[in-house]
């Protein structure tokens, strides 16, 4: 569960990277920027979940959204 939890935090670190970049450039591209921002929050969910299961000391099953491509 830790490294699900590790990739997780990585994505949503790759993602905010991402929208920074995406905020820097001369015009940037609000379709973009929104879709960037709702998997951000979609991953911030998850590892929010994670963590609180983990302080509940419940080992439940954790439903893993399907991977999606973070290229546009």
């Amino acid at each position: 569960m830790d490294q699900f939890l590790k990739a997780l935090q990585t994505h949503r670190a790759t993602i905010q990277r991402r929208i920074e970049q995406e905020l820097a450039s001369p015009n940037p591209n609000r379709l973009r920027l929104s879709a960037l921002k709702r998997l951000r929050v979609r991953f911030r969910d998850q590892i929010e979940f994670i963590e609180r299961l983990n302080r509940n000391g419940d080992l439940a099953r954790v439903q893993v959204v399907r991977r999606r491509s973070l290229q546009p």
